[in-house]
């Protein structure tokens, strides 16, 4: 037990919760799927708030599919196969969990217990270190950065001076405030305008059009 605490980042106060978590319908009545419903809204929570303030540039669409990915059943069991749940699920004797849902089912209801046990900061905690593998993926996928990372990035692979960015104009139109931001790279002699709802976007839009003219 000392070496799923250990993965995990976190040590139960009220122990019964853990061996609760762990505990599988076919073996006790006092089983996990309660705390596999909590576990697994919290996960969906966490993720779902992850990728919205990460990824603001991507559609709800996109958003979407990613998330999906990150909670899917293959990927909770792989999850738990890295946690070395195997060795600590109770099940009816003779109970296989290769290939079922168990493991994954188990990895969500962990995660409930540490809610109950404690408080969603900690839960946080938790999801941020057995996820991390996932989320990293997702940051170093260059289809996922905002154009300002991916214009930044590419012009310091080549040591040029980074985009300098200057709001244009800030404005109102149809009783919406907008701004425009100028762009300037001037290693590249380039620049761009870009428009939107608040400066970033404005910033993001100048900085997709740069993007366009160099190819990238």
């Amino acid at each position: 037990m000392k070496d799923l605490i250990s993965k995990l980042g976190y040590d139960f106060q009220n122990k019964t919760l853990i061996e609760k978590a762990l505990t599988h319908k076919s073996h006790s009545s006092e089983n996990n799927e309660r705390l596999e419903f909590l576990g697994d809204a919290l996960l969906n929570l966490y993720v779902t708030e992850y990728l919205y303030n990460k990824f603001d540039t991507l559609d709800e669409g996109k958003l979407t599919q990613f998330k999906a990915t990150i909670v899917s059943r293959e990927n909770l069991t792989k999850i738990a196969h890295d946690l070395g749940l195997s060795k600590f699920v109770r099940t009816s004797k003779g109970e296989n969990l290769e290939g079922t849902s168990i493991p994954g089912n188990t990895v969500e209801a962990i995660i409930g217990a540490i809610y109950l046990d404690s408080n969603y900061l900690k839960v946080k905690k938790v999801l941020n270190k057995i996820l991390k593998a996932n989320l990293l993926l997702l940051e170093e996928n260059t289809d996922l950065k905002d154009p300002k990372s991916k214009l930044q990035e590419h012009l310091q692979k080549s040591n040029f001076q980074l985009p300098i960015y200057s709001l244009k104009q800030k404005g109102s139109k149809e009783k919406k405030i907008y701004f425009k931001v100028f762009c300037e790279v001037k290693d590249l002699n380039l620049t761009s305008t870009g428009s939107g709802l608040s400066r970033k976007k404005a910033e993001l839009n100048a900085a997709q059009k740069i993007l366009d003219k160099i190819g990238v």
